[in-house]
């Protein structure tokens, strides 16, 4: 059995806990030297991530002479992709430099899971023998997100192959995914969805609402129709009270339950929807029931312990109809989308490090 699942008590189906999170990993020991040493004792999420190659983008962009003015933080990573291939010197030079650099730390984080040495292992405390035996005996990587898209992508996987080359190490298969923003959608809706019907299918992210109308006959796929992505609101995680969070809790529940019934609304005059409403969310979750402590989606707890029972009530009053609301953490909704991989996890390259087990049991 996978060591990061559990068994719901409620349905008995497997689920995630934040002990499958890479980002409270720590780089205590270095799998490799005379790379970037200067990364050793730093957490995961503090050397790969996008936070972390945007500072670094600017500090590079000074250095080269790149003007990034015109590029808000959330675009930079874009203008990365496309810098590696651009016809201006400075700009691919930058580029290069970046691609280099963060595949090589990319490359070295993976080398620490796959070698699990002491020190990296007593540093992550929650872990067991079986956890670090899991990335030892992995076959496949698959990498989702805007981080892992285009040449960007590629380049890194260069660099993890070197890494682990130049550290005689047998290497993980690494797959990369382009294109791949509504991963988490149609992941879920392979597995959850029932047969022969039409869905509103939803992805609840840190900077995106995303949403599609999805079509299922035959076991299989068969119609998609995206609408307008949305921006995501209300993600403040860190409150001076209680009181304060219960109130920013209130507003991002009103924000989701307005988006969910208007978008129900808009393609119920094309479609004849089901009763399913399925949310990929940027939250460890089971049988309805939010992770109280991680991440921006947390402070729903505070308005009830079963969160989409709660949101299947207000939005069944709003529709004037029966609604069954099914919530699935995002990266096992991408996850679902490779379902047919043996041996391999899912890593989403974005705000931080998203996993997701392919082989997981939901039901």
């Amino acid at each position: 059995m996978n060591p990061f699942f559990m068994i719901s008590p409620i349905d008995g189906s497997e689920y995630l806990t934040p002990k499958c999170s890479l980002n409270r990993a720590v780089m205590k020991k270095l799998p490799l030297y005379g790379i970037e040493d200067g990364i050793e004792g730093l957490a995961f999420s503090k050397i790969f991530s996008t936070p972390v190659l945007v500072e670094q983008m600017k500090r590079r962009a000074k250095y080269f002479g790149v003007d990034l003015s015109e590029y808000s933080d959330a675009h930079k990573p874009r203008f990365l992709n496309r810098a590696l291939e651009s016809e201006s010197i400075r700009e691919r030079a930058m580029a290069d430099r970046l691609a280099v650099q963060f595949g090589n730390r990319l490359g070295l984080i993976l080398l620490a899971l796959r070698r699990g040495e002491t020190e990296n292992r007593l540093a992550r405390d929650d872990w067991d023998d079986a956890c670090w035996q899991y990335w030892h005996d992995l076959s496949t990587v698959v990498f989702t997100g805007g981080l892992s898209s285009g040449m960007l992508g590629r380049r890194f996987k260069e660099q993890i192959q070197y890494i682990f080359d130049r550290a005689g190490e047998r290497p993980y298969h690494i797959m990369l995914f382009d294109n791949g923003a509504y991963l988490g959608v149609m992941g879920a809706a392979q597995r959850l969805m029932r047969d022969d019907t039409a869905a509103v299918v939803f992805d609840l992210g840190q900077t995106n609402f995303k949403r599609a109308v999805v079509r299922k006959s035959g076991g299989v796929i068969t119609g998609f129709s995206p609408m307008d992505t949305l921006s995501s609101m209300y993600m403040e995680s860190d409150f001076e009270s209680r009181e304060a969070r219960r109130a920013r809790a209130m507003e991002l529940h009103r924000y989701l339950v307005k988006n969910i019934v208007s978008s129900c609304r808009e393609a119920a005059l094309v479609h004849e929807l089901s009763d399913q409403i399925i949310i990929s969310i940027a939250s460890y979750t089971h049988a309805g029931v939010l992770n109280d402590q991680r991440g921006s989606y947390a402070k729903l707890c505070e308005l009830g312990e079963n969160y989409a029972q709660l949101l299947s009530e207000e939005i069944a009053a709003e529709l004037r109809r029966p609604v069954n609301v099914r919530l699935v953490h995002d990266g096992t909704a991408t996850a679902l989308y490779f379902s047919d991989i043996e041996k391999s996890v899912c890593i989403t390259l974005g705000t931080g490090f998203g996993v997701g087990f392919p082989d997981i049991d939901i039901h």
